[in-house]
């Protein structure tokens, strides 16, 4: 009935209505201002919830099998899941303080710089930039990628040598699992505008899945985006998007001889 379990609708209900039949003995009004409260999306919504709620429970009245201990055991998982959220609440809090301490330094203008990134909160700054270290010890992005362990692996055995190119995934997994969740969000595509969060890398990842699968491609934007946050912080720039075209554009008119070289 809803895109997850754990969503605030979906806990309080079950809370409140453990059971099919104490989602049918109670009042429509109820359940119906009930998900009014939680889902914020208008009685429109709430309604339409409502009825597929009442649908689902009186089927699973016939079909399943209504013991009290199931109840108890709800209620019991949802106060852990909620005493557990609180406590990484409180966590995530202590790291904002902690990282606030930091006002001034270098540091903390590196996450406010990552942050600009699409894709990459707050968190995802801050994991970034403890899994690094230090970022002055990367001279290019090639290092940083065998870092992240992004690099490619050899999987070599005595006289076998093997043919099949994989990532490493020897070095940070935190890391890597930050900049596959950027990745992701940057090919998302947005509903309002119905246009892509990142243009520029969803182009690059359209072009990328014509001659490759789709994991080899997530794989290059991971790349490209790794190389984006080493010349940010480089750099010492925010974030911006610009095409292709004009990062050629800039980089002839900032190094014009050696634009003419390669020409």
């Amino acid at each position: 009935m809803f895109s997850k379990v754990t969503t605030q609708t979906s806990l309080k209900l079950l809370d409140a209505y453990p059971l099919a039949q104490d989602l049918l003995a109670a009042p429509k009004e109820l359940v119906v201002g009930m998900i009014r409260s939680t889902a914020r999306f208008g009685e429109k919504y709430a309604l339409a919830k409502y009825d597929a709620l009442y649908a689902a429970a009186e089927d699973a009245v016939v079909f399943g099998r209504a013991l009290h201990s199931n109840a108890l055991r709800i209620r019991l998982y949802i106060k852990l899941y909620r005493e557990y959220q609180a406590h990484l609440d409180s966590m995530l809090e202590e790291l904002h303080k902690a990282v606030g301490r930091l006002e001034g330094t270098l540091v903390r203008d590196r996450v406010s710089l990552l942050q600009t990134l699409p894709g990459v909160g707050f968190l995802s700054a801050v994991v970034l930039i403890a899994e690094m270290g230090s970022f002055d010890l990367f001279s290019s992005p090639k290092k940083l990628y065998a870092y992240f362990g992004m690099d490619p692996g050899v999987n070599d055995s005595g006289k076998f040598h093997g043919d099949r190119v994989h990532m490493s995934k020897r070095g940070s997994s935190l890391a890597r699992r930050i900049l596959h969740m950027a990745a992701i969000n940057n090919l998302k595509v947005g509903k309002a505008a119905n246009a892509p969060v990142n243009p520029v890398i969803y182009d690059y990842y359209i072009r990328k899945c014509a001659g490759k699968k789709k994991i080899v491609a997530v794989g290059a934007v991971m790349h490209k985006i790794c190389n984006t946050i080493f010349a940010m912080l480089r750099d010492n720039k925010l974030f911006e998007l610009i095409t292709p075209e004009e990062h050629c554009k800039r980089y002839a008119a900032e190094h014009p001889g050696t634009m003419n070289a390669a020409a």
